[in-house]
């Protein structure tokens, strides 16, 4: 994911009415969470600490009280973002891509294995960690087995098998990136192939 350009904030009172900071101390909340989303794609929850962060934006620490309460807020942002980049940007781009629904749902798996996992296995160690986490994670998988469900019922599989078939083939996809025999990333959009198959039977 490309970080975004940072922009100034206009100066304001700090909250105890003391004049605000300038100059770089004045990024906007969406640096950080750019900064953050960047680490937390990298090295997973540890790795998003406010001082190394601070340090990486060339601001301060206190820059980062400004814009969040603590800590437990930019990871919330941080969840958020997946959300919105990860799933719902997702589904809004294969959409319109067009085609019928067998063909979105191949294009669909195909576009979800095309990276390396990193940040989807981070937020699972997350959740196994965190109870917030651990729901929104829930809450993102429901919705994205739903999205294929619905596609699959589109192209012709009953409910019961669709729902059923898609949750199986999720989960083959997630294990993917964990499955150390996957050697090249044709294999890897052949097993996608598979799984697509398996949903699409009937």
């Amino acid at each position: 994911m490309a970080v975004n350009t940072y922009c100034m904030e206009p100066q304001k009172s700090e909250p105890n009415g003391q004049a605000s900071k300038s100059g770089t101390d004045r990024l906007g909340p969406e640096a950080w969470i750019d900064a953050a989303y960047v680490r937390f794609r990298k090295g997973g929850v540890s790795a998003v600490r406010v001082d190394p962060i601070a340090k990486g934006l060339g601001i301060t620490r206190g820059s980062f009280y400004w814009h969040f309460k603590d800590r437990a807020a930019l990871l919330h942002a941080i969840l958020k973002r997946w959300r919105e980049e990860e799933t719902e940007r997702t589904i809004a781009e294969n959409e319109a891509a067009g085609g019928d629904a067998s063909t979105r749902l191949l294009r669909l798996l195909h576009t979800c294995s095309a990276d390396d996992g990193r940040l989807e296995i981070g937020m699972r160690d997350w959740a196994a960690q965190d109870e917030d986490a651990h729901k929104e994670v829930r809450l993102i998988d429901t919705r994205r087995i739903q999205y294929m469900a619905t596609l699959a019922r589109e192209a012709g599989i009953r409910s019961n098998a669709a729902e059923a078939r898609c949750r199986v083939a999720y989960l083959a996809w997630l294990g993917s990136y964990v499955d150390a025999t996957v050697t090249s990333r044709e294999e890897l959009r052949a097993h996608m192939n598979t799984l697509w198959q398996m949903v699409m039977a009937k």
